[in-house]
């Protein structure tokens, strides 16, 4: 706990670091390891908005609880369609005569991805800090992996090919816990049934045909889900033009990695964000010249 608490800033830890500490202790009282674990990642995320300012009364942390869903969806959509591009590689290494291609750090950065896609839907599933740490981790496998089969030029790969996945990843962990999305699936059947499918939709897009446009399926059936799992809810949150347009670019940049999204996708995608966003700041604007209307 000790480490946990080091986590926060001084001032902070000063003045609440002994509550903190008997909270956890509390909470952690005779539980296993995966209860603690949960509380620990809680805390953690906690003393990272402390450091940050994201505490929910702020706009910050408001601004951030608006847009963590649709970061889970974007990592999840573009580790759904990195794991179809997989595909290349495994079949040039199994199949073209270089099975000693297929190694450690290749299963590493699949294994990263699949375990990235199955934290987005955890977390759109109810179980919010549990699969946002689980994104992180995918993260994180993701980097080593680079790292190592690139050596010290895979930092700079990771940077450019992760940078915004680390950031998205961090949104949702550091979502103020009082304004994650409600769970709309409660029970424990109900995670179970959605992590099923999950399995049951990665399964199903490794089967697509590498030909375009069917690759264009990895990208946008994973989207499709997840904003059906994040439900109207979610956009109920994206009240201003900017948090729309922060909200949507991500999809804009991983859809136009090569092999995802056809150029007349995405600018149909560009044409619906900027109206979706003029749409909602007028809309604004109205509402608060007319009271009466945003009430």
């Amino acid at each position: 706990m000790t480490t946990l608490l080091r986590l926060y800033p001084t001032a902070y830890r000063r003045e609440f670091g002994d509550e903190i500490a008997y909270a956890y202790r509390e909470a952690t009282r005779g539980a296993g390891v995966p209860a603690r674990v949960r509380e620990g990642a809680d805390v953690a995320g906690h003393a990272l908005r402390m450091r940050l300012g994201l505490g929910s009364a702020g706009r910050p942390g408001r601004l951030l609880a608006a847009l963590a869903p649709f970061a889970l969806v974007a990592v999840g959509a573009s580790a759904a369609a990195w794991v179809g591009l997989m595909r290349y590689a495994l079949r040039h290494a199994l199949f073209d005569g270089a099975p000693n291609q297929v190694g450690p750090t290749l299963v590493a950065l699949v294994a990263g991805y699949v375990v990235m896609l199955v934290g987005v839907f955890l977390a759109l599933a109810g179980r919010w800090s549990a699969g946002s740490w689980t994104v992180l981790g995918g993260v994180v496998v993701e980097i080593a992996a680079l790292a190592v089969r690139m050596g010290s030029s895979g930092i700079g790969m990771s940077v450019l090919f992760l940078g915004l996945t680390v950031v998205l990843a961090l949104v949702a962990v550091a979502c103020p816990p009082d304004l994650r999305p409600v769970p709309r699936i409660r029970t424990r059947a109900g995670a179970a049934a959605v992590m099923a499918w999950t399995l049951v939709l990665v399964g199903a897009l490794l089967m697509v045909p590498l030909s375009y446009p069917f690759t264009q399926l990895r990208f946008v059936v994973p989207v499709a889900a997840g904003l059906l799992l994040a439900g109207r809810p979610a956009f109920a949150r994206l009240r201003t033009a900017p948090a729309v347009l922060l909200a949507g670019l991500p999809f804009l940049y991983f859809g136009a990695a090569p092999g995802t999204l056809s150029l007349l996708a995405l600018a149909v995608l560009l044409v619906l964000l900027l109206v979706t966003a003029v749409v909602v700041s007028v809309r604004r604007r109205r509402d608060a010249r007319d009271p009466l209307v945003g009430g």
